[in-house]
């Protein structure tokens, strides 16, 4: 009985990831790759920078590097390597390419994705990859095709809190401070401003100097309030003598 030939899963990592794993090869390509070339990069990355490898074809079932065309990869300037990752992608994509990319819309094209063996959400990153590649590689698509490559980072929508930040309009109030066990009270100044005493702890819990400290504020604060505002110019006059 022949073994069926696995066709290898299809990249679906960030394309400047991509990019990046080859220009660390740059220096030299070893004898054998593994994922601790790029140890910067997260584990799960390194997985996927092997993934994207094998799929192109630039890693054998040993994960030796095919050679010479990963070393020229690595060590060409961009538009060099435009030249070299084309005829890669029309070989490896093939089964899309062949749909013809100026005619297909986003959901033709996950259906297509799909057939190399990926599902849920690993089809969507793996569309990503293959859009933003074709747009590198300035391959002719739909503009149903070339939108997605422009709304696809739009996705990560700025919080609804950051609407308070902004200087004009009517904004949505900022959510209230987590509660705390404690008290604040806030002391004007006269000469201006105020000064605010904020208490997050459970007084009843506290150590007996820290409390006789905390306690101390608190009957200056007090005292501060109480006393008369004429008091305060004699209080200055004493100090400066």
């Amino acid at each position: 009985m022949a073994q069926e030939t696995q066709t290898p899963a299809p990249p679906y990592l960030p394309l400047k990831t991509f990019l990046s794993a080859l220009d660390a090869l740059r220096e030299g390509v070893p004898k054998r790759i593994d994922r601790g070339i790029w140890r910067s990069q997260s584990g799960s990355t390194q997985g996927q920078i092997m993934i994207a490898l094998r799929f192109f074809g630039l890693l054998n079932e040993s994960d030796e590097p095919a050679m010479p065309v990963l070393e020229k990869l690595a060590k060409a300037d961009e538009n060099e390597r435009k030249k070299l990752l084309k005829p890669l992608v029309e070989k490896c994509y093939q089964p899309i390419i062949s749909h013809d990319l100026t005619k297909m819309t986003p959901n033709m094209l996950s259906e297509e994705m799909g057939k190399f063996g990926v599902s849920g959400g690993t089809v969507r990153k793996s569309v990503t990859f293959f859009l933003q590649l074709a747009k590198h590689l300035d391959l002719a698509m739909s503009p149903f095709l070339t939108d997605q490559t422009r709304t696809s980072p739009a996705k990560r929508r700025p919080r609804s809190s950051r609407a308070s930040t902004n200087g004009g309009g009517a904004s949505t109030p900022n959510a209230a401070p987590p509660a705390t066990t404690g008290s604040t009270t806030s002391v004007t100044l006269r000469g201006g401003g105020t000064v605010t005493m904020n208490v997050t702890a459970d007084v009843w819990k506290m150590p007996s100097d820290d409390r006789a400290f905390v306690l101390d504020l608190v009957d200056r604060i007090q005292g501060y309030e109480k006393a008369p505002a004429a008091v305060k110019p004699k209080e200055k006059a004493a100090g400066q003598s």
